[in-house]
């Protein structure tokens, strides 16, 4: 889908190419769109850092470690290609405290009430001091992340992000402020509010 006139993985495309701590910028998409993806961005006068675009798995945590494999620095940023408003300073600042703590990534506070449910009612509330909701860039190092899901490839679970997979083999993943605008824009309303976000929409 197109934001202001330009596809929405170009946005998030020119933001990591722009920054000056990202080497190399490895695509990872559905199969079927390899062929269109590569003819329409492996121009090096477009996106310089863009080194290739590989086919992706069936699930997140496949397309992820096809990435890895591809890669080859010592340190590695994974980033939503559908969440085009990610920051120079965000990225930075998420860097930096990886290469501090061994990993992190970006999170907001919790800012509603939240809830436990019980079918159509609802149960208890939950203290959100503790709760932080987890965006990308998420940076580690690659043999670190490489190894975790050496370790989990026989388990079973949906893993919906890398923090997941780092936390379920012992180690420990900082957080960053992150930002409100570093949307994942999966959905009609999502996209609605990136227009306004880019000024764009209503």
């Amino acid at each position: 889908m197109e934001l202001a006139g330009r596809p929405l993985l170009e946005w998030t495309l020119n933001a990591l190419s722009s920054h000056q701590s990202v080497g190399r910028i490895i695509l990872v998409v559905p199969p079927d769109d390899v062929a269109n993806v590569r003819a329409a961005y492996m121009d090096a006068s477009k996106l310089p850092k863009l080194d290739a675009v590989i086919e992706g798995g069936a699930k997140r945590a496949d397309s992820v470690r096809q990435g890895l494999m591809e890669a080859s620095s010592e340190w590695v940023l994974i980033h939503d290609g559908v969440r085009p408003f990610v920051s120079a300073d965000l990225i930075q600042k998420t860097i930096d405290s990886a290469m501090k703590h061994g990993a992190a990534a970006a999170a907001i506070p919790v800012r509603d009430t939240v809830k436990r449910k019980n079918a159509a009612y609802l149960a208890e509330s939950v203290d959100r001091n503790s709760l932080l909701l987890v965006q990308t860039p998420q940076v580690f190092r690659r043999e670190d992340i490489l190894n975790a899901f050496e370790k989990l490839k026989n388990e079973k679970m949906e893993w919906t992000d890398e923090t997941s997979i780092m936390e379920k083999t012992g180690t420990r993943v900082a957080w960053v402020m992150g930002e409100p605008e570093n949307i994942k824009v999966t959905t009609p309303e999502d996209f609605r509010l990136a227009e306004r976000i880019m000024g764009k929409g209503p």
